[in-house]
């Protein structure tokens, strides 16, 4: 992938569905049709962007393509920031019965919980990664060190994030994030395995 041919570009919410549609395979509930499985990979989605200015794309802007291709996107929230996602939580999901209303409250909760200790955790002068989703190879460190600079140039002094254990979250030890704190999160584990949840920490 060619650095020249990239761009940083403010994200168009046009694009949701590509990045959903990266995500929805490795996020499907466990329950449901493929129409609910669909809508709680976007709420998911939706509830890690936040009104601001801190919602990114990475664009290959070659000269002869007749558009341009969205590789990767990142979100980012500061202490107080808010997101949408409620008014279309509450509208969307009367679609389905009751059952499945739970298993989506269910997801509610738990991502409330996660954003609120990561939160907790953070300084004003601190940001959070909300997200960043990959569409190529090598796209999503792209846009992770590109956006990192431009945080460091604005001030901003240290990058948190959460993940759990059903995501590579060895990759952040890896690429200058330090452990902060790690849980267990007892209504996804079981007998044979506890639902592992980690913070990350990275200075800009």
């Amino acid at each position: 992938m060619k650095q020249e041919k990239l761009t940083l570009e403010p994200f168009e919410m046009k694009n949701l569905p590509l990045i959903v549609d990266v995500v929805e395979p490795l996020w499907y509930p466990p329950v449901g049709d493929n129409i609910f499985k669909r809508f709680n990979v976007e709420y998911i989605v939706r509830n890690n962007i936040c009104e601001n200015d801190y919602r990114f794309q990475l664009v290959d802007v070659e000269d002869g393509k007749a558009q341009k291709e969205i590789l990767s996107a990142a979100f980012f929230a500061r202490k107080g920031d808010y997101s949408l996602v409620e008014d279309w939580f509450s509208r969307e999901v009367q679609q389905f019965p009751p059952e499945l209303r739970k298993a989506s409250g269910m997801s509610k909760t738990y991502l409330t919980l996660m954003d609120k200790r990561t939160l907790a955790l953070m300084n004003d002068d601190d940001i959070k990664l909300s997200l960043f989703v990959s569409r190529k190879p090598g796209a999503g460190l792209q846009i992770l060190e590109q956006t990192c600079k431009r945080l460091k140039t604005e001030g901003w002094k240290n990058l948190y994030l959460w993940t759990d254990c059903d995501c590579n979250w060895q990759w952040y030890t890896k690429h200058g994030f330090t452990l902060v704190q790690e849980d267990i999160y007892e209504p996804f584990s079981n007998e044979q395995e506890d639902y592992k949840t980690y913070i990350f920490k990275r200075k800009l």
